[in-house]
């Protein structure tokens, strides 16, 4: 009789400690799947330690949101994304046109090249930096579209729409220069295998499959994954083209030349390290344990100095192994049916693809800024603009819409990287004074440089 009534016991005993451990995983799996929306208030917390309070209201058993409640949780980046993301938003667009730059007129030497790389990468670096501290100086507006146009808006300068609209018209064209730079290397590369397709049907595809899921996205998180594939596609055709100029070596690059052709290179480089369209966006995507204006400067210095170095090989190799035959795309001197040739052709397209995501994020900034979208109508606005993009980019080629690119990037990018930054720089009364002087000297500099490189585009395409 003992013993049954022990066993008895010891079952009923299996049964409270098995339904206690029941009880706590099911706790524990209810606050995983909780919102971080509903978790308890301090007041509950203090009331589970013993502490009283008249006032602390009792908690509620029934659970506090539904599965089809919870909001999506915002991804961000961390500053070594934030570097890769840099480097596959700067190279597809600089890294080919150098060559040709740097061979116009009787070539620039070594020594100046390096000089106006250094000049040209520090200073888009100073000034993404400039634009991450009126950021964070201006926390109080954080509910405001990730646009250029905040920083106008918190200097409180004047038609801060017009920012909106210029970058929009700068981010909208280089979206199509992308789209149509794809469309004519991917149609090149499908007829060299064969394919029976058309350039149209060539463009649809990258339309609707790589693209629309990049560019439609809600934050940058995603592109982490997509820019890896353009950091590859860079490297491979940077080192190829650097390689090649070093076997072949047929214009010796002269030592401290300078030339009129000189300033060619410079307005081109002023375009070339030009993302200052995606700042603040930049800035706000930082996980926000990691969203500090040092930590964003040590980001974007990384950035550049990678960007440079692809920016060198490009371009000394490719004026060592064409000369002045260098072409605006140097990749079109070399034979079409090099295997080397085709492959860096490939990765070119897969980084002008991976870059494309972070114009459109630009583009979208822009336009959130100016109409304030909101609801349905915003994601049915930005595929309407993807699907006008592909459209124009299906009837012009590269060539068609350069000159119009490089008005742009010479007028609107260089506005965007060094007039608005300074100016708002300048105007700050949260920037220490040496930095509110640079600003100052950087927005007179920048208005130069817009006035010089229209010239010089101009002048080149005479």
């Amino acid at each position: 009789c003992l013993y049954s009534c022990a066993s008895g016991k010891m079952r009923a005993l299996r049964r409270v400690l098995l339904g206690a451990l029941l009880k706590c995983a099911t706790a524990d799996v209810r606050r995983r799947n909780q919102s971080p929306l509903s978790l308890p208030k301090r007041s509950h917390a203090l009331q589970l330690r013993g502490g009283t309070s008249a006032a602390a209201p009792t908690t509620s058993t029934a659970p506090a949101t539904t599965p089809t409640s919870v909001k999506k949780k915002h991804a961000y980046i961390t500053p070594r994304e934030l570097t890769q993301i840099m480097v596959a938003d700067l190279a597809p667009h600089g890294m080919l046109p150098l060559a040709w730059a740097a061979t116009r007129g009787a070539g620039t030497g070594v020594v100046p090249a390096v000089l106006l790389l250094a000049v040209f990468a520090s200073s888009s670096a100073y000034t993404l930096y400039l634009a991450a501290q009126l950021a964070e100086a201006g926390r109080e507006a954080r509910r405001a579209a990730p646009a250029l146009s905040e920083l106008w808006r918190g200097a409180k300068l004047p038609l801060p729409k017009a920012v909106d609209a210029m970058v929009a018209l700068l981010c909208g064209g280089c979206c199509v220069f992308y789209a149509a730079f794809a469309a004519d290397l991917f149609y090149a590369l499908a007829k060299r295998l064969g394919l029976g397709t058309s350039r149209e049907m060539v463009l649809g595809v990258l339309t609707c499959i790589p693209l629309a899921p990049l560019c439609l996205g809600d934050d940058l998180s995603v592109l982490k994954y997509s820019s890896l594939a353009g950091l590859l596609g860079i490297a491979y055709t940077a080192s190829f083209i650097g390689k090649n100029g070093v076997t072949t070596d047929v214009a010796p690059i002269p030592a401290t030349q300078t030339c009129s052709g000189t300033l060619v290179l410079a307005n081109t480089l002023v375009v070339a390290f030009l993302c200052h369209y995606n700042a603040v966006q930049y800035y706000r995507e930082l996980s926000p344990r990691r969203r500090t204006p040092d930590k964003f400067r040590r980001a974007v210095v990384r950035g550049a100095a990678l960007t440079a170095l692809v920016f060198a090989a490009t371009l000394f190799g490719g004026a060592r192994a064409f000369g002045s035959n260098a072409l605006p795309n140097v990749l079109n001197n070399y034979d079409a049916d090099s295997l080397g040739a085709t492959v860096a052709r490939l990765g070119t397209g897969v980084a002008i693809l991976s870059g494309f995501p972070l114009m459109f994020a630009g583009l979208k900034a822009a336009l959130d800024g100016c109409f304030k979208l909101r609801g349905p109508a915003r994601p049915a606005t930005h595929g309407a603009l993807l699907a006008a993009i592909a459209s124009v980019a299906a009837t012009s080629s590269e060539d068609d819409i350069g000159l119009i690119i490089e008005l742009l990037g010479s007028t609107l990018g260089v506005a965007a990287a060094y007039v608005v930054p300074g100016l708002c720089a300048a105007r700050s009364s949260a920037l220490e004074k040496k930095h509110r002087r640079s600003g100052a000297l950087i927005a007179v500099g920048g208005m130069g440089l817009c006035v010089g490189g229209t010239y010089l585009t101009l002048k080149t395409h005479a």
